[in-house]
């Protein structure tokens, strides 16, 4: 989940089939996504270099380095941070496994084992996980998210509320815990859900762009003006360009996901995906919702959810 952003939010033309069926698929998204246009952040070949020289240099020393094992142990954990912004979690798992074994009380270690495990459905493992990271240190902010996360995917939304308000509580300003109490109240109080992310809306940071993301869920902002506002809000050519790309089509899938419209929530899951921000949480969760979505075409439960036709009534309110 991004700190501070700023963003700027230009169209990538691509032409292709490609474009053609996204088009067709989120007629209701328009602004961001049309006939023979995509609003994708532009991908460079060398943007990812310094973590990939750092990867280096950390193996190197791990190879030829004397050191003790809470040095060993720190660097494992590194590199797995970094294999992790890179989206080789295979590799990060292995490194924070390596990290767990040398400093078995290192609670970061924990949360990211218990993330890896939450995004392959192994909700008993991501759980024990995260209450380890809970036990090791009280305070650690992203350890009840997570575990949030875990209750909202498993339908206990009871203890998922307990979870995100301890997250919101942190900081009142980020407005992406006010959204996942929001996107979790829809699931046992919808009725409640809007009022009180209203109530919540004025204590949120403009330093945020998700600030403006839930100015659009309560209606104060079309697409087209939440565009508007993204094209002043950061340089192109920086990172953070990709970063709100992925939150902004995140959470419009996660609204269209819970109107009902599945064939666009899936198309704006695959463009948060398209972004390749692998570190975020809109990034993995996005892949992972479209896992849940593929097996609900296949006939697989999925997670308990409200009657569509009814939450989409309460959001339109």
């Amino acid at each position: 989940m991004a700190h501070l952003k700023r963003f700027l939010n230009i169209g990538l033309f691509i032409p292709g089939l490609f474009v053609l069926l996204l088009a067709s698929c989120t007629s209701g998204s328009g602004v961001f996504v049309s006939k023979n246009k995509i609003v994708l952040a532009e991908q460079y070949p060398n943007v990812h270099f310094e973590q990939e020289v750092m990867i280096a240099r950390i193996s190197q020393m791990l190879i030829i380095g004397q050191m003790s094992q809470d040095e060993r142990a720190d660097l494992h954990f590194e590199r797995g941070v970094l294999y992790d912004s890179l989206g080789l979690w295979g590799m990060a798992r292995y490194d924070f496994t390596q990290a767990l074994a040398l400093q078995p009380k290192m609670a970061a270690v924990y949360n990211y084992l218990g993330l890896y495990s939450l995004l392959d459905e192994d909700y008993d493992s991501a759980l024990e996980a995260f209450n380890v990271v809970l036990e090791l240190d009280p305070d650690y902010e992203y350890g009840y998210l997570n575990r949030g996360l875990d209750f909202y995917y498993t339908g206990r939304y009871n203890l998922a509320e307990q979870d995100f308000h301890r997250f919101y509580q942190a900081n009142n300003q980020d407005p992406y815990r006010a959204l996942w109490i929001y996107l979790n109240e829809l699931k046992f109080k919808p009725n409640e859900a809007k009022q009180n992310l209203v109530k919540r809306a004025p204590t949120l940071s403009t330093e945020y762009w998700g600030t403006f993301i839930v100015q659009y869920y309560l209606g104060k902002l079309s697409e087209q003006d939440l565009l508007d506002r993204a094209k002043v809000f950061v340089d192109p050519q920086s990172p953070e360009y990709a970063e709100i790309l992925t939150e902004t089509y995140f959470y419009l899938a996660k609204q269209k996901l819970n109107t009902g419209d599945l064939d666009e929530a899936e198309t704006l899951f695959k463009l948060a995906v398209a972004n390749q921000v692998y570190n975020f949480v809109e990034y993995r969760f996005a892949l992972f919702e479209l896992d849940k979505l593929k097996k609900a075409d296949a006939g697989e439960q999925t997670e308990p959810m409200l009657d569509r036709r009814k939450t989409a009534n309460i959001i339109a309110d």
